[in-house]
């Protein structure tokens, strides 16, 4: 038997999420592919599904961050070219195992700033670019003041949570006093930085439309690879999005999204590899609500390359490996002018699933061109509310030449839909 040792290798810390997409990118192009993680971010419920150990020449299971030292040593011998976060929790191991091997990499100081939405946002300001208003405090009287000082909604969240992970919009004192005491004291999704539940994370509410940017970097080079404008039901709580479309690159407003996020790049150290951002428009322009530096989760990438082919994943082996061949191909550019929408699935009916989704009266509507879904034959389907979590039992994207055409199939994408879960739950 025949086997290949290769003395170059690229280290992913937690290859889970959008992050099971790295190995078998980085392999293709011949490269071993080793991979390090907690046993915490492993064992993650939400995440664990989504590792495959067959990826890696390697596995590294650690019991916590303080064995970085054993797997540094473990690593002698070999070219680290580049190290990468797979996934949210991992995040600020991957910025210091990069630190440790000197691997190119974000800037070590502003890690923090890059995890933690108060000083992500101070850090903004100090810059004077725009930023929430906003207060970080154990003192509920403090909040009741800084409402009154703001004179509107106010949000309250965890300062360093993911997804919607405690995540909560006040208009009153006593919303304020619930979701504060929810809040306080509380782990996080992903049971990291938890030190930072002892005290409460409290904004502005930013009015505007919402906006996803992701980007890609090489050696402070920025390239904006998709940006989309999410549509919402209502703003009573937060990510109630009903769907997100493209927004064309030839436009004023991609300009403006370009323009802000790779400022903010600079200020938060965000130097190699991909960043998802969260954004609004507001009156003044666009103010970040978070970024986190990795790829964006929940991603049909052969979609996005459809779209526009310099997607995260496709550029991230030039941007952590070769700048000059990145800055080559984003300059290069040539975008499509399709439409795209990124649908997400929401049920209105609770029950027992009762045989497999028949996919196909999603499928065959002509610009569909995926489906993911989470709910199969056994599981239990929740009517879709993400504060009480239960989350959306799936999402789909649609892409046609012209925005009219996916309008039109939307709506039957939203009575198919429906019928779906309808045919769930019935018996066989």
């Amino acid at each position: 038997m025949s086997r290949l040792v290769n003395k170059d290798v690229i280290v992913i810390v937690g290859g889970l999420s959008s992050g099971r997409h790295l190995a078998p990118l980085f392999k293709g192009l011949g490269f071993s592919c080793i991979h390090v993680c907690t046993v915490d971010a492993l064992e993650h419920p939400i995440l664990k599904p989504t590792f495959n150990p067959l990826d890696y020449a390697e596995n590294h299971l650690l019991a916590s961050e303080q064995e970085a030292d054993q797997f540094i040593s473990a690593l002698r011998g070999r070219h680290v070219k580049a190290v990468i976060a797979g996934c949210e929790p991992c995040v600020l191991f991957a910025d210091k195992l990069a630190e440790m091997l000197d691997a190119p990499r974000n800037l070590g100081a502003l890690s923090t700033a890059r995890r933690s939405k108060y000083l992500m946002h101070d850090t903004l300001r100090r810059h004077a670019l725009k930023s929430a208003r906003q207060l970080l405090t154990d003192d509920l009287e403090q909040i009741y003041a800084f409402h009154e000082e703001i004179g509107a909604q106010i949000v309250l969240k965890p300062e360093a949570g993911a997804n919607t992970d405690g995540v909560h919009y006040c208009k009153t004192r006593q919303q304020i006093a619930d979701a504060f005491d929810s809040i306080l004291g509380a782990k996080s999704l992903f049971d990291d930085f938890s030190e930072t539940y002892n005290k409460v994370l409290v904004q502005e509410y930013l009015d505007g439309k919402q906006y996803l940017v992701n980007t890609c970097s090489s050696d402070g080079h920025h390239y904006v690879c998709d940006a989309w404008g999410e549509t919402r039901e209502n703003d009573d709580a937060p990510s109630n999005d009903s769907h997100a479309d493209l927004v064309s690159r030839e436009s004023a407003l991609h300009h403006s999204l370009c323009e802000y996020v790779g400022r903010v790049c600079d200020v938060l150290g965000i130097r190699y590899g991909a960043a998802h951002f969260e954004l609004r428009m507001t009156d003044e322009g666009p103010c970040l609500i978070e970024v986190a530096a990795r790829m964006s989760g929940n991603v049909d990438f052969s979609v996005l390359y459809d779209t526009h082919s310099l997607t995260q994943l496709s550029l991230l082996a030039d941007a952590m490996l070769d700048t000059q061949a990145f800055v080559t191909r984003t300059r290069g550019a040539n975008p499509k002018s399709k439409a795209a929408r990124k649908v997400y699935l929401s049920s209105d009916i609770t029950g027992d699933v009762l045989r497999e989704p028949e996919l196909n009266l999603l499928l065959d509507i002509e610009t569909v061109r995926s489906v993911l879904f989470r709910v199969g034959n056994g599981d239990r389907l929740y009517k879709t509310d993400r504060s009480q979590g239960h989350d959306r039992p799936g999402h789909l994207y649609m892409v046609s030449d012209d925005a009219e055409t996916i309008e039109r199939d939307y709506q039957r994408v939203r009575r198919n839909e429906r019928q779906l879960y309808e045919t769930m739950l019935l018996r066989p």
